[in-house]
């Protein structure tokens, strides 16, 4: 803890690398490329001279923020199924879930995961005793972890910086530290902020000593981080944009070449004889005689339009083989992005989606399986801050996989499972599939039903006369 001593640079130096990634890859997110992918200019510099005016960001293809969103649909996009066997718990438990609006909070949390590499949530106690979940972002978080096990945290130590004074730009920097061994306990210190932004380095602490600890009453440590692809060298996650910022961004300076050189060439000019040209008195100058019938003597040029051959063929080749590496190293496949193997406008079956999609699912149950004890643990602390105890053991959590059903796979998959009996009322149906109300539902049945009598009365058996002795 001693990057927190007076003195000592806030943020430290060896995070600085880390908190740059996440300013950028928030830029990204927020379709800013032009600000991050500055840089990457430089690698056609020597191609084209002064890139800079001749090439802008015109045209953004945030593929990045693409991919958060889906897979945070993939994951929780449609909630996952939680349960425990006993059935009080089980209410107290949806109770928590609603309460703490724990899948909105989870699909922010996968978005985090996607583009910071991790993701922090913290479970603390409101002011009426109930609990509740905050997903913290990363910015703010400064690990310090066991040296002879690094996936070991010893502190979870969280920092932002404050105004203390606007007009003389006097800030100050508020930590709240947790420690997973004695998670009873929650310290709070603030300190003076010296320099200025960019440079800052803490000063004298601003707490009182009988500030600095708080009771949390919590048995569990109230902070859990999941990271996207763990590894066993590095206490951080991955996140998803570094393995393909260098694709998008030639993508983005390709596509923006070809657009500037398009407009350029998107007005043509004429050429031909003087004898085209009259004289506009009120302008004073000569100008070309449009609509107009051109005599053409021997020997002057014919009138005629300077048409641009546009040979981009290299260049579009070039785009599409970046974007199949894109589908490729994002683990998000074509499908994700829109390209259903090109076949515009065709019926895709649930079944035939879902092998598209085996990449991007297998990448969503790998981030789904780092969330499942996370989970468990949560609302086993949210439900004994109300006094319930609930295991993590029991409870169960089923994910989904986020793509929409196929009726007709399913009504058939059914259908071959039963013999062709029915496994549904029609009320159940009704309600269901047409989302009608009790009411509605009940008269629908009644209408069906009186249907049915009158069909019924119309083709019964007509006695001959001579059965009823006539």
């Amino acid at each position: 803890m001693s990057f927190l001593q007076e003195g000592k640079a806030f943020p430290p130096e060896p995070e600085r690398k880390r908190l740059t990634k996440y300013k950028n890859n928030k830029l990204l997110f927020e379709d800013e490329h032009g600000e991050v992918y500055r840089e990457q200019f430089k690698r056609i510099e020597r191609v084209i001279g002064n890139f800079e005016e001749i090439v802008s960001f015109g045209v953004i293809f945030n593929f990045q923020k693409l991919m958060s969103l889906k897979i945070a649909d993939f994951v929780c996009g449609s909630p996952p199924t939680i349960t425990v066997s006993d059935e009080a718990k089980q209410k107290v438990l949806d109770r928590i879930i609603f309460d703490t609006d724990l899948f909105s909070k989870l699909y922010m949390s996968v978005i985090d995961i996607s583009r910071y590499g991790d993701s922090i949530f913290q479970v603390s106690k409101n002011k009426k005793g109930k609990p509740e979940i905050s997903v913290v972002s990363p910015v703010y978080w400064f690990p310090v972890v066991d040296s002879n096990n690094i996936k070991r945290f010893e502190y979870h130590t969280f920092g932002w910086r404050y105004i203390i004074d606007a007009e003389r730009k006097k800030y100050g920097l508020a930590v709240q530290i947790h420690k997973p061994d004695e998670p009873e306990v929650c310290e709070h210190h603030r300190y003076e902020l010296r320099g200025t932004k960019g440079s800052f380095s803490i000063g004298r602490e601003l707490t009182d000593k009988k500030e600095r600890e708080i009771e949390t009453e919590l048995s569990v440590c109230p902070v859990f981080v999941v990271s996207n692809v763990p590894t066993s060298d590095d206490p951080y996650g991955t996140d998803d944009y570094g393995s393909v910022d260098s694709i998008i961004s030639e993508i983005c300076v390709r596509v923006s070449q070809i657009n500037k050189v398009l407009d350029k060439f998107s007005s043509p000019s004429m050429a031909g004889s003087a004898s085209c040209m009259e004289y506009d008195e009120e302008a004073g100058e000569y100008r070309l005689r449009f609509g107009n019938f051109f005599q053409v003597n021997d020997g002057e040029q014919k009138p005629e339009m300077i048409v641009w051959n546009a040979d981009l063929e290299a260049n579009f080749k070039m785009i599409e083989f970046l974007v199949n590496q894109l589908y490729t190293i994002s683990e998000m496949g074509s499908a994700v992005f829109g390209d259903l193997s090109h076949s515009t406008g065709a019926a895709t079956s649930g079944t035939a989606l879902r092998r598209l999609m085996v990449s991007p699912l297998a990448k969503a149950r790998r981030i789904a399986g780092h969330y499942e004890r996370t989970i468990k643990q949560m609302l086993s602390l949210c439900a004994a801050i109300e006094g319930v105890v609930i295991e993590p053991q029991e409870i169960s959590v089923q994910w989904n996989d986020g793509l929409p059903s196929d009726p007709m796979e399913d009504a058939n998959i059914i259908n071959l499972r039963t013999g062709g009996k029915a496994t549904m009322s029609r009320y159940t149906v009704l309600r269901k599939f047409d989302g009608m109300s009790e009411s509605d539902t009940d008269a629908e049945l009644a209408e069906i039903e009186q249907d049915e009598a009158s069909q019924g009365m119309g083709i019964a058996p007509v006695n001959e006369p001579e059965d009823i002795g006539l």
